[in-house]
C-alpha cells in the first residue's frame, strides 16, 4: 500500500493497514503536516520518499530497522499476556531476524495463534502472570511485550539484546510511538516518555511494553507479585537501559473512567515506593485546575474530562496510601 497524503483518512488507512500487517509506504508531494512529527509517524512506514530528496534522506533514520543476517545466533521468547483479544504484534514478531518463540499467556480465548506457544494461565497481576512465562521459557533472553503493541523492523528484538550486553544493562527497553490517530496529548506524552535518540543509554524508569531481560536474571530477581507497576517495584536498585531504535506502536484512546482506574493505580504504587504524591488533597486538585488549560486547548473540550479523571486518581491514590 502507498499513502500520498497525510490527512485524517489516510491516517485512518494507515492504521487499518498496520493492524493487518500490510506494508505501507510514504510517497508524499507535500511537506509534513506541522501537527505529525516525522519521529513518531514514520516509523510506522517501510520507506518514505517526499518531494525533497535532502528531506527524504533525513527521513530514513526514523524508518524501522531492517533485520540484518546474523553473525550470531540469538535465542528470545516473547511473552505476551492477553485476555482480551489476538495480539496484533504476532506477525511481526514472527519475522524478527532471530531465533524467536511467541508465548501467549491466555485467560480466554485466543483466535490466530498459529504455530505460537500457548499456555492458559489464570491472571494474577503483571508481576506474577509474566513470571510464569519467565519460567516456561528456555530461551537465553526473555521479551516482555503487551497484547497491543506493535513492534516495527525485523531488527528491533536484535538491537534491545545487542543494547543489554554493550551498556552492562540488567533490562533495556523500546521507544514507543502512538498510532497513526492519536491525539496531540498522547503524542507530546509518549515523545516525552520515549523520545527519538540514536544508540542506548542509561535511565530511571522501565516499562515492560517492550521490554528485554535475561531469563537468568528474571530467575534469580523475579518480577514483584503486584497488580500493576511491576517494572516500577522492579527498576529500583537495578541497571536499566532505553533503546529509541527498537520500536513499537502503542498507545490507547483516552477515556477518562480508563484514566482515572490506572493513574489512581500507579500512583499507589509510586507512593508505596516512598514517593511523595503528586496530588495531596482535595486542594491539590483546585490547585492544579489552571494547568489543564493547555492539554485542553491541544486536544479540545472533551479532553477536559479526561484532565479530571488523572488529577482525581492521583487525588485517590493519596488517600489509598494513608490508610493504615
Amino acid at each position: 500500500m502507498k499513502l500520498r497524503g497525510l490527512d485524517p483518512s489516510d491516517l485512518e488507512a494507515l492504521e487499518r493497514a498496520l493492524r493487518r500487517g500490510e506494508p505501507v509506504y510514504l510517497d508524499l508531494q507535500a511537506d509534513l503536516p506541522p501537527e505529525l512529527r516525522a519521529d513518531q509517524l514514520l516509523p510506522c512506514f517501510e520507506g518514505a520518499i517526499t518531494r525533497t530528496p535532502r528531506f527524504t534522506e533525513a527521513l530514513r533514520e526514523h524508518l524501522p530497522l531492517p533485520g540484518r543476517d546474523p553473525s550470531e545466533p540469538l535465542s528470545v521468547t516473547a511473552i505476551i499476556p492477553t485476555h482480551r483479544h489476538t495480539p496484533v504484534g504476532l506477525e511481526a514478531l514472527r519475522a524478527q531476524d532471530c531465533d524467536l518463540e511467541v508465548m501467549v499467556l491466555a485467560n480466554g480465548q485466543v483466535d490466530g495463534v498459529r504455530g505460537d506457544r500457548v499456555l492458559r494461565v489464570p491472571w494474577g497481576g503483571h508481576g506474577a502472570t509474566r513470571m510464569e512465562g519467565v519460567r516456561a521459557a528456555t530461551t537465553d533472553y526473555v521479551l516482555l511485550t503487551v497484547d497491543d503493541a506493535l513492534p516495527r523492523g525485523a531488527g528491533c528484538v536484535r538491537a534491545l539484546v545487542e543494547a543489554l550486553e554493550e551498556g552492562g544493562y540488567d533490562a533495556v527497553f523500546g521507544r514507543q510511538v502512538p498510532w497513526p490517530g492519536a491525539d496531540p496529548v498522547t503524542r507530546e506524552r509518549l515523545q516525552s516518555w520515549t523520545p527519538a535518540g540514536r544508540g542506548h543509554w542509561p535511565v530511571e524508569r522501565l516499562d515492560n511494553v517492550f521490554a528485554l531481560y535475561r531469563r537468568d536474571t528474571l530467575l534469580e530477581h523475579p518480577l514483584p507479585s503486584v497488580p500493576i507497576g511491576e517494572d516500577l517495584h522492579w527498576r529500583q536498585g537495578r541497571r536499566v537501559g532505553y533503546v529509541p531504535a527498537a520500536v513499537v506502536v502503542h498507545s490507547h484512546p483516552r477515556q477518562a473512567r480508563e484514566l482515572y482506574r490506572r493513574t489512581r493505580d500507579l500512583h499507589l504504587q509510586h507512593q508505596l515506593l516512598g514517593e511523595p504524591p503528586r496530588v495531596a488533597s482535595l486542594a491539590g486538585v483546585i490547585g492544579a485546575l489552571p494547568g489543564l488549560v493547555r492539554p485542553v486547548l491541544q486536544a479540545g473540550p472533551g479532553e477536559l474530562r479526561c484532565q479530571l479523571a488523572e488529577l482525581l486518581g492521583q487525588w485517590r491514590a493519596t488517600r489509598l496510601a494513608r490508610r493504615p
